[in-house]
């Protein structure tokens, strides 16, 4: 979706358009020209790949321009993936990339972007790409550094060998602006060009989400991001709103997950229930839940507590929380750390030593094995009443080691809305039936409901609204 004012301001709906997620959005003024998010598109994703199907990297970025996952804009993606695909030498077609924050569906294709392209988001919003480009799996994680691929140099046999990471002239640091002052640098607004953009924080799923305002001679116009009042920091939400009204903007982008919705359920509701399902149970508790769900995870945290139960926690939450510091609602060593049986399962053998241990493990895992905090399957089968587990389906199979009695499941995230998403609920489904552990639920969204961003739409009343990141985008002709 293009749009053409009688300004010169053009607003290039990439991605994220009659979808939840994949949001793309180019800006273009007056030669200034920045882009708002470069999420993955779960949709298109999912129309053609899978889990075991996708996209070859043989081709750099040719599948997906084919298959239409990534716009085919000339000057935005990385040097050697163009030049791999037979294509000449770009230059820079974008001033900056502005991110809302660090979910996938805005921020994933961040991968395939040049490395010179400056990025401007929150001080959480870096550290959560950190923690997901150190310790993801998989062939695209380039996220806030990049090696260069499909380069190769003369070994000591002289021979052709690929270039990795170990080769530090080939990786490159990706140029990350800091807008909110947690980190003591910056204070929320910045200059490029004809245009002047603020970064607002905004109450949504993960910490240190925005949404932004541009400010231009010609009008101006506010992107939404993710936005939510329900959670644990509701009042960003309203700040950044009343911040919107005040900008009279021309335009609107506004986010519509859940415009059919006219109700929310709020953080401390699901607190409440889940420490409710806590204190009705003697054994092990589970909790399947979005690991970066900060508020989420203090819910759990707090229910655990209110209930003298300790919180496990895994190997990537243990990363996250620690990295994030401050920004974590507890630190580190106030939880348990859940250390899994890996590689060839020498954790719990007697007479192994910790180095023989350590080579079942990641590198970035080694650091947390050995802990005072740290815990293994044993405990939870000896204490099971002692523990709140943090659990989800890439970890279910230590069910096996643990073989649970009189344990619960709670379901603290969101319905499935892929086909992908629908085989591992019925896979789940079938673990649980096997080990007989029941399954409960409690979940409040990330994002505003419809009654909400009708009344947004009210306040702020812009000339112009785009939806976005919407499956419904008729209800906001009312």
């Amino acid at each position: 979706m293009q749009i053409r004012c009688e300004s010169k301001m053009k607003i290039d709906v990439l991605g994220g358009r009659n979808e939840i997620g994949g949001n793309k959005v180019l800006i273009e003024h007056k030669g200034t020209r920045i882009l708002m998010d470069f999420g993955m598109s779960f949709n298109t994703t999912g129309m053609y790949f899978s889990e075991f199907l996708q996209p070859r990297k043989c081709d750099g970025l040719k599948d997906f321009f084919e298959m239409g996952l990534l716009p085919d804009i000339k000057g935005i993606y990385r040097e050697d993936y163009v030049e791999h695909m037979g294509r000449p030498k770009e230059d820079r077609s974008v001033d900056a990339l502005f991110l809302s924050h660090a979910h996938a569906d805005h921020a994933q294709y961040i991968h395939f972007l040049r490395w010179d392209i400056p990025i401007y988001c929150t001080h959480a919003t870096k550290l959560i790409l950190q923690a997901l480009e150190e310790t993801g799996s998989g062939g695209f994680k380039d996220l806030v550094t990049v090696c260069e691929t499909y380069k190769h140099y003369i070994n000591k046999k002289g021979e052709w060998s690929r270039i990795d990471r170990k080769h530090g002239e080939y990786v490159h640091d990706r140029t990350f602006h800091i807008m909110d002052s947690c980190s003591g640098t910056n204070v929320g607004k910045v200059k490029i060009g004809s245009l002047e953009i603020e970064c607002c924080l905004v109450d949504h799923s993960l910490p240190g989400a925005c949404g932004f305002i541009i400010y231009s001679d010609e009008g101006n116009l506010a992107y939404s991001g993710d936005i939510r009042f329900h959670g644990y920091h509701g009042e960003y939400s309203h700040a950044f709103v009343e911040k919107v009204k005040a900008a009279n903007p021309e335009w609107l982008l506004m986010e519509g997950t859940r415009i059919k919705d006219m109700h929310s359920i709020g953080e401390l509701k699901v607190r409440e229930e889940i420490s409710k399902l806590v204190s009705n149970n003697q054994g092990l508790v589970f909790v399947e839940h979005p690991i970066r769900d900060l508020d989420r995870v203090k819910s759990i945290y707090d229910s655990a507590r209110d209930n003298q139960r300790q919180f496990a926690v895994n190997l990537k939450l243990a990363y996250l929380i620690e990295l994030l510091g401050d920004i974590s609602p507890f630190a580190i060593d106030e939880v348990k750390i859940l250390v899994p049986n890996k590689g060839w399962g020498l954790l719990c053998k007697d007479g192994c030593t910790d180095h023989q241990i350590s080579k079942d493990y990641f590198k970035w895992e080694q650091d947390f094995i050995h802990r005072e905090n740290a815990i293994t399957v044993r405990d939870l089968v000896e204490n099971p009443q002692h523990y709140v587990v943090s659990m989800n389906m890439w970890e279910i199979k230590h069910l096996i080691d643990i073989q649970p009695k009189g344990a619960i499941w709670i379901k603290s995230s969101c319905e499935p809305f892929t086909d992908d998403m629908e085989l591992d609920e019925e896979r789940k489904s079938n673990w649980l039936n096997r080990f007989g552990i029941p399954e409960y639920h409690a979940h409040a969204s990330g994002h505003a409901s419809g009654k909400e961003i009708h009344q947004i739409i009210r306040d702020v009343r812009p000339n112009h609204v785009i939806p976005i990141h919407t499956e419904h985008p008729e209800l906001y002709q009312k």
